[in-house]
């Protein structure tokens, strides 16, 4: 297994930090291609070092890209020195989103019969009490996305959603490919 270079970490970081932070970059639309960057400018970047021992420690290039996905859904401004000083800490939470992944049709029907056994109605007022149940970590933020995408309910006019959770959640959803076939299913065997 070859070990991710410094220059490769560098684009993916560059890349993954432009997607969080700037509301008109979409990498999705773009099939997932890192930016078009110099191996000039990863040369003249201050804290290289970071760039190297984050590939070394990570190990191959998926969990690179996994990694700043992790780092930047709840802060999209990470500096990669903040980022290699919470390593321990992110690469944690990176294996942690990375399971729910591997079980989110099991994870999203358990949040299921939780929203129906907490009173969810299937009305104008869901996607508020969907995005309580996320903010207060009843639910995955996968099972929030996935209900977003199912019911496609406007959270604009809620202001803990447009301060706290619009832009990055709404770019992570563009990350992560979702059937919505599949958790209609199983949110219609839920309910019977």
């Amino acid at each position: 297994m070859k070990i991710p270079s410094g220059f490769f970490v560098y684009k993916v970081y560059i890349t993954y930090k432009a997607h969080f932070s700037y509301s008109n970059t979409n990498i999705a639309k773009y099939n997932f291609k890192n930016f078009n960057i110099s191996y000039n400018s990863y040369v003249n970047t201050k804290g290289k070092h970071y760039y190297i021992w984050l590939g070394q420690k990570l190990r191959n290039k998926m969990m690179v890209v996994n990694f700043f996905i992790t780092a930047f859904i709840d802060d999209r401004d990470h500096w990669i020195g903040t980022i290699s000083d919470n390593y321990e800490e992110l690469i944690e939470q990176t294996h942690s989103r990375l399971a729910r992944l591997n079980n989110i049709e099991y994870i999203f029907k358990k949040d299921s019969i939780y929203l129906l056994d907490t009173g969810m109605k299937f009305d104008n007022t869901i996607g508020d009490f969907v995005l309580s149940a996320f903010v207060s970590t009843k639910i995955s933020l996968e099972t929030f996305i996935i209900f977003r995408r199912l019911f496609n309910f406007n959270l604009d006019n809620n202001p803990n959603y447009n301060y706290l959770y619009k832009v990055k959640y709404e770019k992570y959803e563009k990350l992560i490919s979702i059937n919505t076939d599949t958790y209609k299913q199983i949110l219609k065997e839920v309910i019977m």
